[in-house]
């Protein structure tokens, strides 16, 4: 029987675009092939695949889901979605609709995670897609709550260092706000006590002790809560779990063409098919996998940089950097440190108690991008200590605001991320101005 291209989607994991992109590449790495397996199993050409995996067609002909759906071996379920589980409600800022970026395993481990703990707690660097997993991770658990998901930013609040105390009660105040408009709509009366419901707080690292606070309250009052956050640095060990969202890996699985690494697939997607560039970037994917490296695979930064390839051709950004001052957006929809690399960078630093600031300016006037913490003491003991604290004592916070960063490939080496040491050294030079995105 042939499928309408509803009910195709239907089987293939969910609405068009984005839950089809992402659950055909699941099942093709579900069953160990490659594209080019996938692509002769199915009678697809390579690009075809690539191209519906990447999420860059809308509207795929019948004919090819239909050969998607014969090779994968998707079971045919019930006709128009008779059987599917309503959606659930969902309040606050929409699960993207882009593909998956990243491992699909990796999802599914997210995934179960949040189902099995009433708190999680996504961290990384700024630019890395925290708040795009969790909401991803959160649009794939949301039908396991029978109140559906609710989205709170946090992101816009006061920093508790700005403020001097504890933001329990403005965080309390806004998720409350948000759970009365919902009871109010879809279940009236009660007193919550039966809420079942993943209320994802976003944007928690500037609010520690307040958001801390602010989930241990609604817990005592909400047995059925489960709290996704996403924070740039941990907030708690003691309850919950935390799990690391890693930067977009820069290399294709074996076999896989170079347009099939995450980092790579992100940006030629963000470029987008009808970009003047997007022809010639299929040439030049070394350029292009050379740019995502020096961007360190995080996805922010790469598509800045894909915006910034509207007036600079590749070759150029490459010749000259890219530097902060070319990654930035002019999208109002982010908040005002998530225009820009610089911004960004700026409010980890923002963060950090002095202490953490001198330690930071001393490892970016290093002359090695990768050190040892015996050039740190060094270089204290070379300028004078002062009353700072021994450097070795600062240096796991470092790491945990993801600034410093491991070398993977030598022990109790470091290195700074990408850009931090520019936007470091600028501030010594000058004072702190709005990015230029904002």
């Amino acid at each position: 029987m042939t499928l309408d291209y509803t009910d195709a989607h239907a089987l293939l994991g969910g609405p068009p675009p984005a839950w089809s992109s992402r659950r055909i590449a699941a099942l093709r790495i579900q069953r160990g092939w490659t594209q080019e397996e996938l692509a002769e199993y199915s009678g697809l050409s390579v690009r075809t695949i690539r191209n519906l995996e990447l999420g860059r067609v809308q509207n795929p002909r019948r004919s090819s889901v239909d050969l998607l759906v014969s090779a994968l071996g998707v079971a045919e379920g019930p006709r128009g979605g008779g059987e599917r589980p309503d959606q659930p409600p969902w309040r606050g800022v929409p699960a993207p609709t882009s593909a998956l970026m990243g491992s699909p395993s990796f999802h599914q481990q997210l995934v179960q995670t949040v189902r099995t703990n009433r708190l999680t707690t996504f961290l990384g660097p700024g630019g890395v897609g925290k708040t795009r997993m969790a909401l991803s991770v959160a649009a794939e658990v949301g039908h396991f709550f029978r109140d559906g998901v609710e989205v709170v930013e946090l992101g816009d609040l006061p920093a508790e260092r700005d403020t001097g105390t504890e933001q329990t009660a403005a965080v309390l105040q806004r998720v409350h706000r948000q759970l009365g408009r919902g009871r109010t709509a879809d279940r009236p009366g009660g007193d919550g006590a039966d809420l079942h419901l993943l209320l994802v707080l976003d944007n928690a690292e500037h609010l520690p002790a307040g958001a801390m606070a602010a989930v241990r309250e609604l817990h005592a009052g909400f047995p059925g809560l489960h709290v996704l956050v996403t924070a740039r640095r941990r907030l708690t060990e003691r309850i919950g779990a935390n799990r690391e969202i890693q930067p977009l890996p820069l290399d294709a699985a074996a076999g896989e063409p170079a347009a099939a690494s995450p980092a790579v697939a992100l940006f030629l997607r963000h470029v987008g098919a009808d970009c003047p560039a997007a022809a010639e970037l299929e040439k030049d994917l070394p350029l292009v996998a050379e740019l995502c490296r020096r961007l360190g695979g995080l996805p922010r930064y790469i598509e800045f940089a894909a915006e910034c390839l509207r007036a600079i051709p590749i070759r150029l950004m490459l010749s000259y950097g890219p530097t902060p001052e070319m990654l930035w957006s002019n999208d109002h929809a982010l908040l005002r440190h998530q225009r820009s690399v610089s911004d960004s960078i700026l409010w980890s630093v923002e963060l950090l108690s002095a202490d953490h600031r001198l330690l930071l300016e001393r490892i970016a006037a290093l002359p090695s991008r990768r050190f040892v913490l015996d050039e740190i003491t060094a270089e204290y003991d070379r300028l004078g200590r002062g009353s700072a604290p021994n450097p070795l004592t600062l240096v796991s916070d470092l790491l945990d605001t993801s600034l410093l960063l491991p070398d993977p490939a030598h022990h109790y080496h470091y290195r700074l991320a990408p850009f931090v040491a520019d936007v470091v050294r600028r501030l010594r030079t000058a004072p702190t101005t709005p990015g230029p995105g904002a």
